[in-house]
């Protein structure tokens, strides 16, 4: 991959957090990459290849898997890792002052586009199913019942969702104390 292409990627993740996706024309890319037009049209044929580069970017960075390591959890640890995951997970997100309001952009945008829906119900289920596979883990150490395995993983996967979409400073929540308070109730017998 190439420097500039990597620059458009970064300046564009900005401009789409700063002032919104319909709001970031070509053209603004261009002046604040100090390049021509023509040159962004060289990596990228269209506005919209570069809006679909950057979700599958994002897609990518918040699989399940990036956050959760199944093999790394037991019957013992389950409650621990969890929490310690989900920590890691928020923290990573807060640490990137964009994330929160692109993630929101490609959301209003789903609305719109059904090929963005499409794609962040899947992540979502792709969650369901991770929870539902950790949470049988706390059926073996007899933190649940079988029973509720698939009912506490959607609370889990409602969770995390609910964590991209209502943690900005205008709600005055803490993340980490949520997730924390989920995985407790979660786990409860």
């Amino acid at each position: 991959m190439s420097t500039k292409y990597e620059e458009i990627l970064v300046v564009t993740y900005r401009l789409f957090a700063e002032v919104g996706i319909e709001k970031t024309s070509m053209s603004r890319i261009a002046k604040e990459l100090g390049i021509s037009k023509p040159a962004i049209y060289y990596y990228f044929p269209s506005k919209g290849a570069l809006i679909n580069t950057l979700f599958d970017f994002l897609m990518k960075e918040i699989q399940f898997q990036n956050f959760f390591n199944q093999e790394e959890y037991t019957p013992h640890n389950i409650r621990q890792k969890l929490i310690v995951d989900g920590h890691a997970m928020i923290k990573q997100q807060a640490a990137d002052p964009h994330y929160e309001k692109v993630m929101s952009e490609y959301y209003a945008l789903s609305a719109k586009e059904t090929k963005f829906a499409i794609e962040l119900k899947h992540v979502l289920h792709i969650y369901l199913e991770g929870f539902t596979r950790l949470l049988e883990l706390a059926v073996a150490a007899d933190l649940i019942d079988r029973k509720d395995v698939h009912l506490r993983a959607q609370f889990l996967t409602l969770i995390v969702d609910g964590l991209d979409k209502y943690t900005d400073k205008e709600y005055n929540v803490d993340p980490s104390e949520i997730w924390t308070f989920a995985v407790h109730s979660a786990l409860k017998n």
